[in-house]
């Protein structure tokens, strides 16, 4: 299953912690895709 650090929107954070999503803000590294809240993933390329 593709995480947040999985999509092309995310950022990581230093030392793997929580990183910025463009669109939605803060987000864990590790949370399941389909919990985005806007449905705005896209994977990277």
């Amino acid at each position: 299953m593709p995480t947040c650090s999985d999509c092309f929107l995310y950022t990581p954070g230093k030392g793997g912690k929580e990183g910025e999503c463009r669109i939605n803000g803060p987000a864990p590294p590790d949370r399941d895709a389909d919990r985005c809240p806007s449905r705005t993933f896209r994977p990277k390329e």
